[in-house]
C-alpha cells in the first residue's frame, strides 16, 4: 500500500497536534525564586521586649504567653505590616504608636516598675520616621507564612516596607514578667 502526499501531511499534522496539546496539558510548575529575607538593614530598631504569662482561672483552660516589643521606626518608607514567629507560631502584630519611652526596670524581688510608656495611637494613622512603635502579636486570624520566610528561624520580628520586601529583626533577649494568675 503505497501512502500518498495527502495522506503523509495529514499524518505529520495529527502528530503535531497530539505534541501540543500534551505540552499544554502538563501542569506549569512554580519556577519563582525563593527571594531572602534582608537580614536587618536597620528600618527599625528594637528598645524592648517583654513577655508574660497569663494563669487561667480554670483548670481546663490553657496558660497564655503574651508578648510586646518596643522599637523605633527609622525607614524612610511606611511600614506595611509585621509578625512575629516564635518558637512555634507565626502571628500578626497589632501596631500602636507610643510616648514617653523609658529603659524597662526591674526591682530586686523581680517586679518590674510600672507601665514603662503611654499609648498614643488615635487608630487608622500613618507611621513616619521615628515614631516608638508597639508591637503586640495577636493570636486569632490566619495569616499565612510566606514561602521567603524560613521555617526554621524562631524568635524574630518580620516586616515589611510598602512595596518592600521582607526584613528580620531577630529578637535575642525576651524578659519575662511576673506571671498573673486569674481568680
Amino acid at each position: 500500500m503505497l501512502l500518498t502526499r495527502r495522506d503523509i501531511l495529514f499524518s505529520c499534522i495529527t502528530v503535531l497536534v497530539c505534541i501540543s496539546l500534551s505540552a499544554c496539558a502538563q501542569t506549569k510548575r512554580n519556577t519563582t525564586k525563593r527571594k531572602p529575607v534582608a537580614e536587618n538593614r536597620e528600618p527599625a530598631t528594637l528598645l524592648q521586649a517583654t513577655s508574660q504569662k497569663t494563669l487561667p482561672g480554670r483548670p481546663e483552660n490553657e496558660p497564655t504567653t503574651d508578648y510586646r516589643f518596643v522599637i523605633v521606626w527609622n525607614g524612610d518608607k511606611e511600614p506595611a505590616s509585621f509578625f512575629w514567629r516564635g518558637e512555634n507560631s507565626w502571628q500578626a502584630c497589632e501596631v500602636t504608636r507610643v510616648k514617653n519611652f523609658k529603659p524597662l526596670v526591674i526591682k530586686n524581688n523581680g517586679i518590674p516598675q510600672s507601665l514603662n510608656y503611654e499609648n498614643d495611637d488615635p487608630g487608622n494613622i500613618s507611621y513616619k520616621k521615628g515614631d516608638t512603635l508597639e508591637l503586640y502579636p495577636i493570636t486569632m486570624g490566619k495569616h499565612p507564612m510566606p514561602d521567603e520566610i524560613s521555617k526554621e528561624k524562631n524568635n524574630v520580628i518580620y516586616y515589611k516596607e510598602v512595596n518592600g520586601q521582607w526584613m528580620a529583626l531577630p529578637v535575642e533577649k525576651i524578659t519575662k514578667l511576673p506571671t498573673i494568675a486569674m481568680p
